[in-house]
């Protein structure tokens, strides 16, 4: 009976610890839609070299929607440019997406990279000084992770080497799922028309 009994202990005392750690990595992870794991393969996106050579430009996701965790280097560039309509959701698998992670490699996302890409939801930038050209968001998104600090998000201006189709400052059009705060704060750094 003793030795039941200080076995029954044990389990307990093992249960209770594996359930402390399980309860403190959830708590770690940050919670919500912004939490980072291992990145989409290469094999999810249509690519080019930028003009420069110097880095990947994405033109087309292939993957299966859900949660993108766009990667930060293929074939050993670093991704810099996300490209216009790349992530549409016209059709799937653009209209699956519900989650995008955005290295901090990218320095650059054209004009309606995830135009109607309907279920997205929640966009978390890793890194800073990100160039948006027009209507780079659907109007559903909700949720907006970013690094603390001034100027993460740049509108990207005619002249600036966009191909014509308007203005950065409309990056944002018709987000008004924004909290008020993050449109506040992006309305400081030049983008309008929420």
């Amino acid at each position: 009976m003793k030795k039941t009994m200080k076995l029954l202990g044990i389990i307990a005392l093992v249960a209770i610890i594996g359930f402390g750690v399980t309860g403190c990595s959830k708590k770690e992870s940050g919670g919500g839609s912004a939490r980072v794991g291992k990145a989409a393969p290469a094999t999810d996106f249509s690519y080019e070299l930028t003009s420069d050579g110097q880095g990947i430009k994405i033109k087309k996701y292939k993957g299966n929607g859900g949660i993108v965790n766009i990667p930060e280097k293929i074939e050993g560039y670093p991704v810099t440019v996300l490209a216009t309509t790349a992530f549409t959701g016209n059709a799937a698998p653009g209209s699956l997406i519900t989650s995008v992670i955005i290295p901090a490699s990218v320095k650059k996302i054209e004009s309606f990279c995830f135009q109607n890409a309907n279920n997205l939801t929640s966009v978390t930038f890793l890194g800073r000084g990100v160039e948006l050209a027009i209507g780079v968001f659907p109007p559903n998104l909700s949720e907006l992770n970013m690094p603390d600090g001034d100027k993460v998000l740049f509108p990207l201006l005619l002249g600036d080497g966009e191909e014509g189709y308007g203005d950065g400052l409309y990056a944002f059009l018709g987000c008004q799922k924004l909290p008020l705060a993050v449109r506040s704060k992006l309305q400081s750094w030049g983008f309008t028309q929420f």
